[in-house]
């Protein structure tokens, strides 16, 4: 597994990996896409709380590699949660940042929520902080080879440390290892899926209704 992860990390380093998947297709209606991004939102701030992982499968041929070279879920990326700014902060080339929830979720193929076991809410709130710290911070290159650096995160790297469950330290720790850690409470399916598409078509018609009732008796 060491050395296909080796291979991973030095694959993801050429030339047009950050270019589109291979294997999976984003839909090609821009209205579609939004609607679905729209509906997980929506599930995503239900479910979800402060110091919760959204892990994500990107349409990137990085994302490709990624999966292909572990085990379980087909992820790529991993990110900590703010429910209370709605965003998420996530180590992604060439740093660590803090985007929208919607950033996220516009650029992946499905997302699962993650809660951490063991942390107390304010152990969750205290993450959350430790993540925000590290904005700015640089991708962590060799990391992803078991050689890092104390001052730079890779995506899994810098959620585990920000939850302070980072015990297994000089090893690659994978988005889909990730699930090992914690409990899963929310898989969004595939945004591709025509069942999950028609969901969430219903979805954005009811909750545009809604907001129109709301706005009238108001």
């Amino acid at each position: 597994m060491q050395t296909a992860r080796t291979i991973l990390a030095a694959l993801a380093l050429l030339p047009g990996c950050a270019a589109g998947s291979l294997v999976i297709e984003k839909p090609a209606d821009n209205a579609t896409n939004q609607v679905v991004t729209a509906m997980w939102a929506r599930d995503v701030r239900r479910t979800a709380q402060t110091g919760d992982w959204i892990l994500s499968r990107s349409y990137s041929m990085t994302g490709d590699l990624i999966s292909a070279a572990t085990s379980g879920e087909s992820l790529s990326h991993a990110s900590i949660y703010d429910a209370e700014r709605g965003t998420i902060i996530e180590a992604l080339m060439p740093a660590v940042r803090e985007v929208p929830l919607e950033n996220l979720l516009a650029r992946n193929h499905l997302v699962i929520v993650v809660r951490p076991t063991g942390l107390t809410q304010e152990q969750r709130l205290a993450s959350v902080e430790r993540a925000r710290s590290q904005v700015g911070a640089k991708f962590d290159i060799g990391g992803m080879v078991g050689a890092g650096a104390a001052d730079r995160f890779y995506c899994s790297e810098l959620v585990l440390w920000a939850s302070g469950l980072d015990g297994t330290a000089g090893a690659v720790v994978t988005p889909s290892e990730l699930v090992q850690h914690g409990e899963v409470v929310y898989y969004s399916g595939q945004r591709s899926d025509p069942a999950l598409i028609d969901t969430a078509r219903v979805s954005q018609t009811m909750h545009t209704r809604d907001a129109v009732r709301t706005a009238a008796a108001e």
